[in-house]
């Protein structure tokens, strides 16, 4: 079912979530994370089978490597303006990720983020080209979406098409 992390747990604020957290909830559908976490920690979410979609908040900085690594259900991640890091393997195996749409903050993702994502055909940059870890879109072949006025995109991107914002259908 739908998960809510509350902000505060007995009293003490909920800052991030933990390594493994909620590692193969297979039920768990949605989640809803507070402004309060910053980061999202290795496998946190990883081989959650049912769920569909995540907003990442704005609060957070990092997703950390294998965050959501085998949620074979989700579709569509947004990803929120403070995040400056995707950890190694963080979507790896989402084969059924259709979009993501990565905010401007983000510096660096990290190797095979976006490995063996089947489904993914649209990745929407809001900032400028992201260093990049070894094969992060290995065997997916998206096309690249970007903001005009952004920089260090060419035609292509990690051997991917790169259109402008407008131009996405």
């Amino acid at each position: 079912g739908a998960l809510i992390i509350p902000v505060t747990i007995e009293g003490k604020p909920v800052t991030s979530i933990g390594i493994s957290a909620f590692e193969k909830c297979t039920n768990l559908t949605s989640i809803t994370i507070p402004d309060s976490v910053t980061s999202i920690g290795i496998e946190a979410f990883s081989a959650c089978e049912s769920l569909t979609g995540i907003t990442i908040p704005d609060s957070v900085t990092l997703i950390g490597r294998s965050a959501f690594e085998n949620c074979i259900s989700l579709t569509s991640v947004t990803i929120g303006d403070s995040v400056t890091s995707i950890g190694d393997y963080a979507f790896e195996n989402c084969s059924s990720l259709t979009s993501i749409i990565i905010s401007e903050g983000v510096t660096d993702i990290g190797n095979r983020a976006f490995n063996r994502c089947a489904s993914l055909t649209a990745v929407t940059f809001l900032g400028d080209a992201p260093r990049l870890g070894l094969n992060t879109f290995r065997g997916v072949t998206p096309t690249i979406y970007r903001k005009p006025e952004t920089k260090g995109w060419g035609d292509t991107w990690a051997g991917r098409p790169v259109k402008l914002i407008s131009e996405k259908p």
